[in-house]
């Protein structure tokens, strides 16, 4: 089943994302995952989720916690999107203000988080300084509209820190970042250097033949 690939909630393009990754445009239009019309982007493939979680058991302020994702990147993936969740599963618990006390945690947890990708060929540096948890996403979606890929093999390098001392009911308190992405079929993107996917876009009339622009 077609569905489309959205961002900001609108159906991306491919013109967007061969303005931010032309290896990228190359693979989803050898998929066939464009539509020739409107050049509107579609998946069929399965997507994935990465959780990046960094627990404190303990109630002293800036504590540095190094966060676990689980190991390496087993496949290429298209990254579309940056989650966060905060979970203090003590906190209030059995109270009619626990869902409110949560949900307003979440807006400003006091959580800072350092995020670096190290993918094959481009090292991505999401947060190389410490940065508020719940900045990620938004500075995410408006900075990187057609996503990223994240190579087969590619690790992830995440520390978090505390702001605030936490309350005794607050331990253990569970910060989560989520990557959530499409798979991409194995060696696709790695196989199409820059020249090649010039050449495809091309041919397809997605890019101009005098220029390396969009076409449009």
């Amino acid at each position: 089943m077609k569905k489309p690939v959205t961002s900001k909630g609108r159906i991306l393009t491919i013109g967007e994302v061969i303005q931010q990754d032309v290896r990228l445009a190359a693979v989803l239009v050898q998929l066939g995952h464009i539509d020739e019309q409107t050049g509107a982007c579609w998946v069929t493939g399965g997507w994935e989720l990465i959780n990046i979680v960094g627990t404190w058991t303990d109630v002293a302020a800036n504590q540095g916690i190094e966060g676990d994702s689980g190991g390496i990147i087993e496949s290429d993936l298209w990254l579309r999107s940056i989650k966060h969740t905060v979970q203090r599963p003590n906190a209030f618990a059995g109270s009619i203000l626990k869902a409110q006390s949560d949900y307003y945690n979440s807006l400003n947890p006091n959580i800072n988080l350092q995020l670096i990708i190290n993918s094959s060929p481009c090292n991505y540096l999401i947060s190389p300084d410490y940065t508020p948890l719940e900045n990620l996403a938004e500075r995410f979606e408006c900075d990187c509209p057609a996503g990223m890929v994240l190579s087969c093999g590619a690790s992830i390098q995440a520390n978090y820190t505390n702001l605030r001392a936490l309350a005794a009911d607050e331990n253990p308190t569970i910060a989560t970042v989520t990557l959530s992405a499409i798979r991409l079929p194995p060696g696709l993107y790695g196989s199409c250097d820059y020249t090649r996917a010039v050449q495809i876009l091309k041919s397809k009339g997605f890019l101009d033949q005098e220029c390396a622009g969009p076409c449009g």
